[in-house]
Formats: structure tokens, C-alpha cells, sequence
């Protein structure tokens, strides 16, 4: 779908293997890390650079560094690129499309999308949304795809990709367990959510987590038939809001409306 924008710098056979499980996993293996300042993929490099205004086609233009679905580090791009893939598929303006199957059946109130230098809708994050507007996603999701009786998306797609697709953890990050702890908790990824579980009551309770930098966070607790969201400003500190879910969700919400 976005072969048009080649062709591509750093020629690699194993690009043609990535696939969209690869991007929403952050497993495709290009050279991009938005934890790595040397990183040529990082947010920060793509979004400040002027040699291609193309987001989607600079992302493609890079060093493919591992297999896809071989090595796990963070990418915005990697997001940003399935934005291009639906973008193409669809013919509509991603925020179009956000606003056609997303906000309007969920009823949002004011938001506000991101876009890139060449006006495209950017999907690596950025979005502005009322937290209220947010945790409705994480209810239709709950609710296995429904909102106010109406279907957002399939229940199959719920399940799947809430289902764990890749291991988080210094092995498939290529990190030392201290380097780990300042970016990552022990997890695993399904299509675009985090997966983890919580300590509560006695009991471990499967989560899932939609989480943004500086500690933007939609967590899913499916067990307690709970929906959280976080606002926060820790910047690069995903070792800090990381462990916001068990610290305030599992030590105090869940025992607070849970007690015998």
C-alpha cells in the first residue's frame, strides 16, 4: 500500500516482511528507538528533521536493524506508519476517519489530532482528548466492542488484539535489567495495547493499556470490571507512570470498591 513513496534507502529483504502485527507490537525491526537519542528513527529526530517531509516514506527510508518481530523497542513511527497503511487503504484523511468510526459513535466531546509536515493525520500519538471522551474507549472495549448498544468494533477484534503477541523484557529489548527498569516493566504487547497484570485483594489480574509519554494512560481491568485513565507530565520516564497501575490502581482503587 505505501510501495509508491519508494523506492526506499537502505534496500533490506527482511523490510518486505514487516507487517502491521510488526508496527502496532513495536517489533519491526528498523532503526528506530524513541528511548535512544542516537536512534535515526526516534520521534524527536523524525519529527525535526526537513530533508522529507514525509513521515511515512522517511520511516520506510530506514536502516532495517533486526528481523521483524525479533526485537522489541518503542517507536512512534512504527505507529505512525499502520496510520499510513490505513490511511492508503481507506482513502480518508486519518482524522476524518478517527472522527467517522471513533468519536462520533463514542459521542466525544472537543479533541483534537495531530498532524504531520505534509498534512497528513499522524498516529504515533499527540492526540488531545478529554479523559472522560478516553475512557470511553477502554469501556467499549470492556464491553467487548459496544458502546451504548451500539458496535464500535468486532468482539474478535477485542480478543485479538488484546491477545499477547510479543515478550517485554531485557532480553527482547537488548537492555540490561538496570537500563530496563528505566524505560519498560516486565509485560507483553498485543496490536497496540500493553499487556500486564496487577497484584490486588490476593488476587493477579490481567490489564491492558493504552499509554502515552509523560503518563498518558487508558488502563483495562477486565476482572474488576474497571476502567481507569491518568493524566501526567513524567516525560521519558515510563519507569515512573509505569508503575502507576499497580501503585494506585491495584494498592488502593480495587481494594477501595472491592472490600468484603
Amino acid at each position: 500500500m505505501l510501495d509508491e513513496l519508494g523506492p526506499f534507502a537502505n534496500p533490506d529483504p527482511r523490510k518486505d516482511r514487516i507487517t502491521l502485527a510488526d508496527l502496532l507490537t513495536h517489533s519491526a525491526g528498523l532503526a528506530c528507538n524513541d528511548n535512544d537519542d542516537k536512534s535515526p528513527g526516534k520521534e524527536e529526530t523524525m519529527q525535526s528533521q526537513k530533508a522529507d517531509p514525509n513521515w511515512w516514506r522517511y520511516t520506510l527510508n530506514l536502516p532495517q536493524l533486526f528481523d521483524p518481530g525479533a526485537r522489541y523497542a518503542y517507536c512512534s513511527a512504527n505507529i505512525n506508519l499502520a496510520g499510513g497503511a490505513l490511511t492508503r487503504k481507506t482513502h480518508t484523511w486519518l482524522p476524518e476517519l478517527f472522527r467517522e468510526t471513533v468519536a462520533e459513535p463514542l459521542q466525544f466531546g472537543r479533541w483534537y489530532w495531530n498532524l504531520t509536515a505534509d498534512g497528513e493525520g499522524y498516529l504515533g500519538g499527540g492526540a488531545f482528548l478529554l479523559p472522560r471522551d478516553l475512557l470511553k474507549v477502554g469501556q467499549a472495549y470492556l464491553d467487548g466492542g459496544i458502546w451504548n448498544g451500539r458496535r464500535i468494533v468486532p468482539a474478535e477484534w477485542v480478543r485479538s488484539s488484546t491477545a499477547p503477541r510479543i515478550d517485554i523484557n531485557p532480553k527482547t529489548t537488548g537492555l540490561s535489567a538496570e537500563e530496563f527498569g528505566n524505560y519498560y516493566g516486565e509485560g507483553q504487547d498485543g496490536l497496540a495495547w500493553h499487556l500486564g497484570s496487577l497484584k490486588a485483594a490476593g488476587r493477579t489480574l490481567p490489564t491492558y493499556a493504552a499509554g502515552g509519554n509523560g503518563g498518558q494512560v487508558l488502563l483495562v481491568v477486565p476482572d474488576a470490571d474497571l476502567v481507569v485513565v491518568f493524566n501526567g507530565g513524567n516525560y521519558r520516564q515510563g519507569g515512573v507512570w509505569g508503575r502507576w497501575g499497580q501503585q494506585i490502581v491495584g494498592d488502593r482503587i480495587i481494594p477501595a470498591i472491592h472490600k468484603p
